[in-house]
Formats: structure tokens, C-alpha cells, sequence
């Protein structure tokens, strides 16, 4: 098996990936995340850019490594607009809480009916007496 050809293969899976995140979140951009045709441009759009484009990219020849590397830089402008424009940390540590924790965090109260909280009432009362 020659070396280029496995190059190659490994480099287009990078490539698939990146335009496949890039399509996805376009997608999801501006056509929503719900709704029948939402889901419907997921299901059809993405595939159908990262057949394109690797077909594109394949088909350009000698100058293929430089327009597979386009999504790539994509993806790398992407990141570092949003960790140097935006200012968002994507390993903080400190700010980092556990699953449960965030769920806590948005649960409403719980509320009891009448009876349930009179039950909870004698419950708490009982063990205190």
C-alpha cells in the first residue's frame, strides 16, 4: 500500500470531519435547531457538503492538500476567535462544575400539593421531636 494513498485518507478525514462541524453549525444557524425543516436540512445538507467538497477536493488535482487544508483553517479561525475575541476559556478548570451540580443549578423548586407538603411537614416534625 503506498504511503501518499494512506496519507491522503487520513488527511480527507480531517477534512470530512471539519466541513461536516462547519455545515452543521451552519445549519444550525440559520435554520434552527427544531422544526420539521430544520431537522430535515441536518439530515440532507451536511451529508451532501461533505460529499461536495471532498469531490471538490479530490478533482483539484495537484492544488488538493491546499483546498482540503480550507476547512481546516476554518475550524482553527474558529477556535481562536472565540477563545481570544470572545474571551471564552475552553478548559476552565475552576469554573467547571459536574453535570449534577449544573442540574441543581436549574431546577425550578420543587412544589408539593397541600397534602404532600403537610406529609413532608409531620415527616420533618416527627424526627425532630
Amino acid at each position: 500500500m503506498n504511503f501518499e494513498f494512506f496519507a491522503f485518507l487520513v488527511f480527507m478525514s480531517f477534512v470530512s470531519f471539519a466541513v461536516a462541524f462547519l455545515a452543521y453549525g451552519m445549519v444550525v444557524r440559520f435554520m434552527g435547531k427544531e422544526g420539521m425543516f430544520a431537522r430535515m436540512s441536518q439530515i440532507l445538507l451536511v451529508p451532501a457538503c461533505i460529499v461536495i467538497f471532498d469531490f471538490i477536493t479530490i478533482a483539484s488535482g495537484e492544488y488538493r492538500y491546499m483546498v482540503g487544508s480550507v476547512p481546516l483553517i476554518l475550524i482553527a479561525a474558529v477556535a481562536i476567535y472565540y477563545r481570544f475575541v470572545k474571551g471564552e476559556n475552553f478548559a476552565a478548570q475552576e469554573e467547571k462544575k459536574s453535570p449534577l451540580e449544573m442540574a441543581r443549578m436549574a431546577d425550578e423548586p420543587k412544589k408539593f400539593s397541600k397534602k404532600s407538603a403537610r406529609i413532608h411537614e409531620r415527616r420533618k416534625n416527627r424526627g425532630r421531636a
